[in-house]
């Protein structure tokens, strides 16, 4: 019948546009119905692309060493070495003019995962300890994570790399965080007292030259399992990656409202697309608090630790 031909015909219409709007949106970008929009940077590859942040004209991330052939390069002890890279950003969130920092410290060396002052003068950042320490898990010496400061120099670089003088080398330190003042420095570690592979700490700063007592943060944030990558926005909020039981994927990204006086607050899982089935870590949120950058190793990806900027936050 003409009438069933019609409506086949209108049906088959509507699929096809629905496929449409579906491969629209596994491109360009993916949605849900708060409005956030995420979309895979351009600057990807198969090697590692993670921990964007934003200070002043710039945004710095980490990246793998690689060989003047372009393969990543690894340590003695086959893990990835990284280093970090600054780059121009478009009104769209696009990396543009990528380049390695400018620094004074030569050699090839970890550096990577890194937090900036809100003058953007000094640099936190991730890396390995010169003299080895134990590794409690595998019964050897290892070098392990520390966090270092860099302060920039006109004219110069990136120069004056000091250790933080509380970094054991017989644990790890990494993922500094700085808070919007400047007065606290967040990050991670397995010190004595921590009950996950790794917990969040803080210590207070002064003037970027001196630092106040480890401090765990609470169980209320920390759970038994691991929690890394912390950040802090301007509205004091913290936001961290951990693989705690009841997320919706591998790692998550969660939040928690430091200037709650709720004693019965809970971090919160982000909702999708902010977090997927895959890895997510590493949260940035830009100042106007609607805008920013996380990491990600979800489906559709180009391989590695892939970059990913998002919208109506």
């Amino acid at each position: 019948m003409k009438t069933q031909s019609y409506l086949e015909e209108n049906n088959a219409m509507i699929r096809n546009q629905f496929i449409l709007l579906f491969l629209f949106a596994l491109t360009y970008g993916f949605s849900q119905d708060k409005g956030v929009v995420i979309k895979k940077l351009d600057i990807n590859t198969e090697l590692d692309h993670f921990a964007a942040r934003v200070c002043g004209d710039k945004i710095y991330f980490s990246h793998n060493l690689t060989s003047k052939k372009g393969r990543a390069i690894k340590d003695k002890s086959k893990s990835f070495l990284y280093s970090m890279y600054e780059g121009a950003i478009s009104k769209d969130g696009k990396i543009n003019d990528v380049k390695p920092i400018v620094k004074t410290e030569l050699g090839r060396f970890n550096m990577s995962s890194s937090t900036l002052s809100k003058d953007c003068r000094y640099m936190y950042f991730t890396t390995n300890q010169t003299k080895t320490g134990s590794n409690k898990k595998k019964g050897v010496e290892t070098y392990n994570l520390e966090i270092k400061r860099a302060e920039y120099v006109e004219g110069i670089g990136w120069t004056n790399f000091e250790a933080l003088p509380f970094s054991d080398p017989n644990n790890n330190f990494a993922h500094p965080a700085l808070s919007p003042d400047d007065s606290a420095l967040y990050f991670i570690s397995d010190i004595k007292g921590t009950k996950g592979k790794s917990d969040l700490y803080k210590v207070s700063v002064s003037d970027h030259k001196a630092y106040g007592e480890v401090t765990r943060l609470s169980d209320s944030i920390n759970s038994p399992r691991t929690e890394i990558f912390p950040f802090v926005s301007s509205d004091n909020k913290l936001y961290f990656t951990s693989n705690r039981r009841g997320g919706i994927g591998a790692l998550d990204i969660y939040s928690f409202d430091l200037e709650s006086s709720d004693e019965d607050q809970k971090p919160f899982c982000l909702e999708e697309p902010i977090n997927s089935r895959g890895d997510d870590f590493s949260f940035f949120l830009n100042s106007d608090l609607s805008t920013g950058y996380l990491s990600s190793r979800r489906t559709r990806g180009e391989g590695g630790d892939d970059l990913y900027y998002f919208t109506k936050f």
